[in-house]
């Protein structure tokens, strides 16, 4: 039975291209109506190949709207005589928020950590900007009819070129974050070219993430955290340790801070340590008894270890009892 109206309406207003009937071919005539929706373009094919192009409005197929097709099957003479076609309704808005992401991980050479496995997703937009070439490369040499085979066959694309451009901007996945902006630029740029040879445009795209496997995002956290203390920060912590070790010298039993140090770390690393806090060397198995201080070096431990006090890391009692050694020493 030939159908009076052929026409395609899209509610959810996500589907890029549909055929009509989704399957075989209609049986059409002269005179069957054909809408075409605000922002749609339709083709009308017949034998596999493409005839004739509508934009948006109503028509009544005769010879006068279907000069390609008339050629081929000289409506004139059939009248009301049935053809059998089918109709492609293509899209021209904007696509977007569409995704796209590695479905296995990249292997990737890194200058640091060898090879390491990357994962990456991200969004596109799309819009058709030739129809034409669309229906000629897309729905035709490719086969792809369906909204969802479009933005796979899209999508893998871009994953195809995301792994080939990689190798060229980045060295290691050290510098990921510096580097970003440009591996989007020139993703975006190869991107563009591609699609355009498919009749879709690029409008966007964005590279949201790149991910790395868990041991290697663990030793660049742990190679941060390290970069991430300054030299001031560095002796101020080494200072905090001291203060430490000077505090719990002075609860072991005698007393002094060289006797608590030395009964805590080992006769060794105690000695040195004390020593060092009085800018003395360290001293060997075989050396000497330890050097008196100078006036020069007392004041500047007392200073320094009077700032320890103001900073709270030693006590006024720790202070004190320095202080009394120093002298003692002087």
């Amino acid at each position: 039975m030939p159908w009076k109206v052929i026409q395609f309406q899209d509610p959810t207003g996500e589907i890029i291209v549909a055929r009509v009937p989704p399957d075989g071919t209609a049986e059409l005539v002269s005179g069957t109506q054909l809408i075409v929706q605000e922002g749609q373009i339709a083709a009308l094919f017949h034998d596999g190949q493409p005839t004739d192009e509508f934009r948006a409005g109503r028509y009544g197929l005769s010879t006068q709207n279907l000069p390609v097709l008339g050629k081929l099957l000289k409506l004139a003479t059939l009248g009301a005589s049935p053809f059998r076609s089918y109709v492609y309704f293509i899209a021209l808005k904007t696509f977007t928020n569409l995704g796209w992401g590695t479905p296995t991980p990249i292997l990737f050479r890194d200058t640091e950590f060898r090879m390491v496995n990357l994962r990456a997703h991200g969004s596109f937009a799309i819009r058709v900007g030739d129809p034409r070439s669309f229906l000629h490369t897309i729905v035709g040499t490719q086969g792809i009819e369906t909204t969802h085979a479009v933005e796979d066959y899209l999508r893998k694309i871009i994953v195809s070129r995301f792994a080939q451009l990689l190798p060229g901007v980045l060295s290691t996945v050290l510098d990921i974050a510096q580097h970003y902006e440009k591996i989007a630029t020139q993703l975006k740029q190869a991107i563009r070219t591609d699609f355009e040879q498919y009749g879709v445009e690029l409008v966007d795209l964005l590279v949201e993430a790149i991910t790395l496997p868990p041991e290697v995002q663990e030793a660049i956290n742990r190679a941060a955290g390290t970069r991430a203390v300054a030299p001031t920060e560095a002796e101020h912590y080494e200072r905090i340790a001291r203060s430490d070790a000077l505090r719990d010298a002075s609860k072991q039993p005698g007393g002094a801070a060289a006797g608590g140090l030395t009964a805590g770390l080992g006769l060794g690393a105690g000695m040195n340590i004390a020593r060092d806090m009085l800018g003395q060397p360290a001293a060997g198995p075989a050396a000497p008894g330890p050097p008196r201080p100078t006036l020069e070096q007392v004041k500047a431990k007392l200073k320094e270890l009077k700032q320890l006090v103001d900073e709270g890391l030693i006590t006024q009692e720790d202070f004190e009892g320095q202080k009394k050694r120093l002298l003692d020493e002087f």
